[in-house]
């Protein structure tokens, strides 16, 4: 199954940020979004998952209409969009109707693999941003997605999180979920990513696996030297 990026330019209002960005995402693999501040990424990933209509382009689920296979994404956004009113177990719960699905055990070891078991019962307001952040995360695993779309996940994260999570992005790359992740962090983007999409001022500047990026004669150089030479940009 293949998640497409055709030609995609978009904004807000009558304003274009992105201009022509095309890429497919596969199940079984993760792609990096990598750029600086103001770059597109998160304004590509809002075209991706439907908050935002593209002014040019489109996105299809295997050569279908996004909004027919919506069902097959999640997202995990930058800043974990709770809702007041439910606790934490509640959100979990809405999930599981919303997708009609049981995943009680999976669910379980998830909660206690990001220790959030004494945050069960709270609400939103009585938890830190890195808990916030872990359910805003175990709410996008449990609903099995297909392609799993994360923006910049890692900042409130503390180390355990952290690894935690980087191993489930491998797990859930084994059992065939295609994962875009959009992140600052180079070191993590190049030790997880298959694939690395560079945008600078709203264009696609580069489009390569990561083998070609690194290639033997390239060995001693690092994906953030790559990144700095092919946006041009002086450190």
């Amino acid at each position: 199954m293949m998640l497409s990026v055709n030609r995609v330019s978009g904004g807000y209002l009558t304003r274009k940020i992105i201009r022509d960005i095309s890429f497919d995402l596969h199940t079984g693999e993760i792609i990096g979004l990598v750029g600086l501040n103001g770059a597109g990424k998160s304004t590509t990933l809002r075209h991706i998952v439907g908050t935002l209509k593209p002014m040019d382009g489109e996105v299809t689920i295997n050569k279908q209409d996004w909004y027919s296979q919506r069902d097959k994404l999640a997202l995990i956004p930058d800043k974990p969009h709770l809702y007041p009113n439910l606790t934490v177990y509640e959100h979990f719960e809405f999930i599981k109707r919303l997708y009609q699905i049981n995943t009680d055990d999976y669910l379980n070891t998830l909660v206690d693999r990001y220790l959030i078991r004494t945050h069960i019962n709270k609400y939103p307001y009585a938890l830190s941003k890195g808990t916030q952040q872990k359910v805003s995360i175990i709410s996008a695993m449990i609903s099995s997605p297909t392609f799993l779309i994360i923006d910049e996940p890692f900042m409130g994260l503390d180390p355990r999180g952290l690894k935690y999570f980087t191993e489930d992005l491998i797990r859930l790359k084994k059992e065939s979920v295609g994962i875009i992740l959009s992140t600052h962090m180079l070191n993590i983007a190049e030790s997880l990513c298959d694939r690395i999409i560079v945008l600078h001022e709203g264009h696609q500047k580069s489009y390569h696996d990561i083998p070609y990026l690194t290639a033997d004669h390239l060995k001693d150089v690092t994906l953030e030297d790559i990144f700095f030479s092919i946006i041009e940009e002086k450190r």
